[in-house]
């Protein structure tokens, strides 16, 4: 787990488009590790990097706990 996120945090650090898909994956199947990687989506202001972030925060909102949900809308909106 902690290796997924690693590398989702040099992909988006290094913008490497071809991985996106997998930071895309692991937002949605790890909602609790990946509330970090939002904010490391939105800060790098990368048009591409924030609209991975609002579709796969769309796809999981409402399975996340409303905790997190809170955060990550805080960092998006």
């Amino acid at each position: 787990m902690m290796v997924r996120h690693r590398w989702c945090e040099l992909v988006i650090k290094h913008k490497y488009t071809r991985a996106y898909e997998q930071v895309a994956r692991f937002l949605q199947e790890d909602q609790a590790m990946g509330v970090y990687l939002y904010g490391e989506l939105m800060v790098g202001e990368d048009a591409r990097q924030q609209q991975l972030a609002h579709r796969c925060f769309e796809l999981v909102k409402e399975h996340m706990d409303r905790a997190s949900a809170q955060v990550v809308s805080e960092m998006l909106f």
